[in-house]
């Protein structure tokens, strides 16, 4: 199996062992890898119904067929799911150099199962796998973990947030790069699993080389072409669209609650970089570098971290940024959620200063604050719903679905809540990459949400930097796993495969109990001259209807059967919208 390695590694911390299996063949020809790999094999493991705190919910890594090859922008991997902060079936697609070494170290997938009696590690040196204590790791955050592993190979922990089931937790990896969202910590931290450490020496077998060579080469001209790309973030990094947003009318303050934010310039990657001297700290095989360090090694804030800290909780102060950036990093907490969860906090109790906030966060991190269950929980709890800004209990991030209409379709149909990742339409509808779109209309939105949806899933599994839709196609995208494999997956194939993941992770959503009742966005954004919700569900049911879905949101029979999920027909009552 070129480009697989045909290893899927199984481990029960509960029973203290480690199983080896192949990674079965059809799994890989239809799944690809990565977030559709990770899907799959969530059927075979996981009842969706289960708590995501207990024993039974599998932690899954995975890695793709592109993964570790010196194509650009693929040296990502996966980590899948089920979210103690959604409930839902939760992927994320991560960065770093964690994800090529686990490649390396040969394996396709890592299954982690069970309850370990006391903390533990994970120790990974290509066929050697250990399960090792941790209980000299035990109360460290993710920077002190690292150092203390490192020197075994790459390391991806928890930190206290994690240790403490913090809902918000995530995976930190080579010490500046997340897991992202979703509670992936948390789960780690209920099985007493505090770090995975890795190390490889593997080749990858390429099944057509020359030919592949020539691929690469290409790939990394389109790169160069796509201004996004090389003149945008290469040079100031993601934080780049902080001014650009900004200048559209797009970039949300104040919990959603003012649609500028005065100071905004302030904040912007050119500011950044004018008046800081940064690095580039690049994932595998990366010629962009979007990731920006300081010299000393502490982490300059993305986009996300910068909205949250920022406009969304009135502060222009790009140091205070940079501070609760880095202690969410430490931690191991998302910056999007704690920072909407402190914004809806303050809308509540309003007059909350700076120091207040660091000392919020502080408490979130060490698992004491009402807020470490997320801001719905925390909300539903006081009843103040009317200060929610979740979609399925994910925050929505700093890209405002009022203004950008194809983000409000894609944050309310996506299958982990309101992430702007599971179809990232700023690229068309604010950047105009790979085409550009009107942002400020619903027409023929579903449609393109749909396809859009179904491409990244492509993406998250092959496993692939999210950036690269901004340049290359599902046309190229076929060519590259073709050359990597030997496989003839023609680019409707790939998008069928998309397709596939997607309707196999709604399927699971749906038996964990979330329906179409949950296909909408808080009431906010449809206030005040927002969304017009007549249409917005208007949209919603045209976007069912192309997916072949019924009106109740769930996939008909005939749509199950021609993407070959053997799920059968979803007896589930559930009302549409």
């Amino acid at each position: 199996m070129d480009g697989w390695t045909g290893r899927t590694v199984i481990i029960d911390l509960g029973k203290n062992s480690v199983t080896e299996t192949k990674t079965k063949k059809k799994y890989a020809e239809q799944f690809i890898g990565g977030r559709g790999l990770g899907c799959r094999l969530m059927q075979d493991f996981a009842d969706p119904e289960l708590d995501p705190l207990s024993p039974e919910n599998p932690l899954i890594l995975t890695t793709g067929p592109l993964t570790g090859t010196s194509i650009p922008m693929s040296g990502h991997f996966s980590i899948t799911s089920k979210s103690p902060l959604t409930s839902t079936i939760f992927s994320t697609n991560v960065g770093g150099h964690f994800g090529a070494e686990l490649k390396f170290a040969g394996i396709d997938a890592l299954v982690i199962l069970g309850k370990a009696e006391k903390p533990v590690y994970i120790s990974i040196y290509d066929e050697e796998v250990e399960i090792l204590s941790a209980g000299h790791l035990r109360g460290k955050n993710t920077a002190k973990t690292t150092t203390l592993l490192e020197d075994k190979g790459k390391v991806a922990c928890i930190g206290r947030a994690g240790e403490t089931l913090v809902s918000m937790a995530n995976i930190v990896n080579d010490r500046i790069y997340t897991s992202g969202r979703g509670g992936h910590g948390a789960v780690a931290g209920s099985k007493n699993l505090k770090a995975i450490v890795v190390k490889g020496t593997n080749k990858i077998e390429i099944a057509k080389p020359d030919e592949f060579e020539m691929l690469v080469e290409k790939e990394n001209k389109l790169l160069i072409a796509s201004p996004p790309a090389s003149k945008g973030l290469k040079i100031y990094g993601n934080s780049v669209i902080t001014d650009l947003l900004d200048y559209m009318g797009t970039m949300p303050a104040m919990n959603f609650r003012e649609k500028k934010f005065p100071n905004a310039y302030k904040l912007s990657g050119e500011e950044l970089n004018n008046t800081n001297v940064l690095k580039e700290a690049p994932c595998y095989s990366c010629p962009i570098g979007c990731k920006r360090i300081h010299p000393d090694g502490r982490p300059v804030p993305d986009y996300d971290s910068i909205w949250a800290f920022g406009p969304n909780i009135g502060n222009d102060d790009i140091e205070f940024v940079k501070e609760l950036d880095r202690l969410c990093l430490d931690y191991g907490l998302d910056p999007i959620s704690v920072g909407s969860s402190i914004a809806s906090y303050m809308e509540i109790k309003p007059g909350i200063t700076m120091e207040e906030v660091k000392e919020i966060a502080i408490e979130i991190g060490e698992g004491t604050h009402n807020l470490c269950k997320g801001s719905h929980d925390y909300l539903s709890s006081t009843g103040k719903e009317e200060c929610d800004t979740t979609v399925k209990g994910l925050d929505i991030p700093g890209y405002d679905p009022r203004e950008i209409k194809g983000m409000s379709i894609a944050y309310t149909t996506s299958n982990t809540g309101g992430s702007h990742l599971s179809a990232f339409m700023v690229g068309p509808e604010i950047m105009g990459k790979p085409m550009l779109l009107e942002r400020d209309k619903f027409d023929g939105k579903a449609a393109l949400v749909l396809y859009f949806q179904n491409l990244t899933a492509v993406i998250d599994s092959l496993v692939m930097c999210p950036f690269t839709m901004l340049a290359i196609g599902e046309v190229d995208f076929a060519s590259m796993l073709n050359k990597v494999t030997g496989e003839n997956y023609s680019a409707e194939e790939l998008l069928r495969a998309g397709e596939r993941i997607f309707n196999m992770e709604r399927m699971f959503n749906l038996k964990a109990g979330i329906t179409s009742k949950d296909d909408t966005l808080p009431d906010r954004f449809f206030e005040n001259g927002g969304i017009d919700k007549n249409e917005f569900e208007k949209t919603i049911l045209d976007y069912y209807h192309f997916r072949g879905w019924t009106v109740e949101g769930i996939p008909e029979e005939d749509k199950l059967k021609e993407l070959d999920i053997d799920e059968g027909k979803c007896e589930i009552e559930c009302s549409a919208g």
